[in-house]
């Protein structure tokens, strides 16, 4: 079970990381406060916790609505075109409400509280979440059952109050709905902890006190199971698949479940339940599209091999549910997103392209996109039209952004093709600036130095490469390489010593520099010879 936890427990560090660099500028920035009050009015059956639990879930509603309010106005989210509600039940992910005072007096419950943000770092958090499709469905899947049990509490309320008969029955559901909204905001809490690896335990934290108070809730057992030790997720994943699941998003998680076991067939059969209970195309449509992410996870790939876990026809499969759920749901970017790169992976470059156009029609500010769509006119060799795009998601997301490593490599790549080396070596600069401790930025632009004829910067650079101590294969690539540089300049003494560290490392380079024109000034020594040979 060596892969148990690798997909999810990679793209939940992946998301915190995210949110780690979104942050990091957040005390020189403009912080945005927001204050409300409510006022619970108690009836014969509240409690003082039930009443302070109402009425923290009104405050946070009046104060989410409010923070949505302000970032709509915002030239950057009116961008993103997205819906005030969309932008609510977003921002519950990011910020956390505080209390500021709180009053029972045995028939009311007032409270006061705040939500503070950076609101340049909001703006920032809510483009990343909009982009993950796992955690939207995520927030989306929370925000309707706080909504639906707000409802039940409400109508539990009325048909106590007209006593209508069946009241001790209607209180024990009310005072069960009552923990399960109580669960709702741990869980709310524990998903907009944000930080380093040493946070997760507040979020753990937070997903335990919600299954103390709603020990059935799929939900927080999943996502503790995501953050936990290898035996606390086991201990999760088991107790889940002991629970009956009665909608389609439990299948879901039983579904997610299973994938993390290794049991394909069973989870194969929750997918197929997720899709038969969900109600309205919407829900159907995420059903569909989350079948086919995992179908994607099992396709052949050439280059992995030992998993024995491959599905031969799995792009086929997974492709056949993106146009589902496109289908019935044509506005979601991700899926088109998604689709292009089934078409990509399956080689149809056109459509994949289509695809991924027809993704930016419907949001022209994903950065995402744009270096999808610029990698997808990179394989078709179409160089100008590539580093466009990827210009432009540069552009949108930021020299600085956690991705934007990936679409610099992708365009000093296209620059390179076209001739462009000093842009190309521009790309690389920036990488390696940024990166100073990455050795493969350093060797790259150290690789175009040589072939641009600057030796001096070269040997320069792979002395770097050589200081970081990387992994073996980049330090006889730097030896070789900086060997060839030092033959190219005339420093004979400094090629040969170069040269005989890297076949000391690799033998298989001795072959190599026998053909390498690079070597040529040393064809004639007996040291050279002796070394590689005639």
């Amino acid at each position: 079970m060596q892969n148990i936890f690798r997909f999810h427990v990679l793209s939940c560090i992946l998301f915190l990381l995210l949110v780690v660099a979104l942050h990091t500028n957040q005390a020189v920035a403009e912080t945005k406060t927001f204050i409300k009050e409510y006022t619970f009015q108690a009836g014969d059956e509240d409690s003082k916790n039930s009443s302070r639990v109402i009425a923290l879930r009104e405050v946070k509603r009046l104060l989410l609505e409010e923070l949505g309010t302000y970032l709509e106005s915002t030239t950057e989210v009116r961008n993103f075109q997205l819906s005030k509600d969309q932008i609510v039940t977003l921002s519950a992910g990011i910020v956390q409400t505080q209390l500021i005072e709180e009053k029972w007096d045995g028939k009311t419950y007032w409270l006061k509280a705040k939500i503070s943000a950076d609101a340049d770092g909001v703006v920032r958090a809510i483009d990343a979440l909009r982009k993950n499709r796992v955690k939207t469905q995520e927030l989306e899947a929370m925000r309707r059952k706080s909504e639906e049990l707000l409802r039940e509490v409400e109508m539990l309320r009325r048909e106590m109050a007209a006593q209508n008969g069946g009241r001790e029955g209607r209180k024990a559901a009310y005072d069960a709905s009552i923990r399960q909204l109580s669960a709702a905001e741990w869980i709310e809490k524990g998903h907009a902890v944000s930080g380093p690896r040493d946070k997760f335990q507040a979020a753990v934290e937070a997903y335990s006190r919600a299954i103390e108070l709603d020990p059935a809730n799929m939900q927080a057992y999943y996502f503790r199971a995501r953050i936990s030790e290898k035996n606390r997720a086991l201990s999760d994943y088991y107790k889940i698949l002991s629970l009956a699941a009665k909608t389609s998003e439990e299948h879901l998680i039983r579904a997610w479940t299973y994938k993390e076991l290794e049991k394909r067939d069973a989870a194969l059969s929750e997918f197929g339940q997720a899709i038969e209970k969900a109600a309205g195309n919407r829900e159907k449509a995420a059903a569909y599209f989350d079948r086919g992410r995992y179908y994607f996870l099992f396709r052949p790939r050439p280059y992995v091999t030992g998993s024995g876990e491959d599905i031969p026809n799995a792009p086929e499969l997974s492709l056949g549910d993106f146009n589902q759920a496109i289908a019935l749901d044509p506005t979601d970017p991700s899926y088109f997103h998604n689709r292009a790169n089934i078409l990509l992976a399956l080689g149809r470059y056109d459509a994949a392209i289509s695809d991924l156009s027809a993704g930016l029609k419907i949001d022209p500010q994903s950065a995402g996109l744009y270096s999808a769509r610029g990698q997808a006119y990179q394989f078709m060799k179409k160089d100008e039209l590539a580093v466009a795009d990827l210009s432009r998601a540069i552009e949108l997301e930021g020299p600085d952004h956690l991705f934007a490593a990936h679409d610099f490599m992708l365009r000093a790549s296209s620059y390179e093709r076209m001739g462009k080396y000093d842009l190309a070596l521009a790309d690389w600069g920036i990488m390696a600036e940024k990166n100073p401790d990455n050795p493969y930025y350093l060797g790259e632009m150290s690789r175009l130095y040589v072939q641009t004829g600057k030796y001096d910067k070269a040997i320069q650079s792979y002395s770097r490469v050589l200081a970081l101590k990387p992994e073996s294969y980049l330090v006889r690539g730097a030896h070789y390489n900086r060997a060839r540089a030092y033959a190219l300049r005339g420093e004979a003494e400094n090629a040969m010593q170069d040269l005989k560290k890297a076949i000391q490392l690799d033998a298989g380079y001795r072959n190599d520099a026998r053909k390498d024109a690079a070597f040529a000034s040393l064809r004639h020594r007996p040291d050279f010879i002796a070394l590689v040979g005639k």
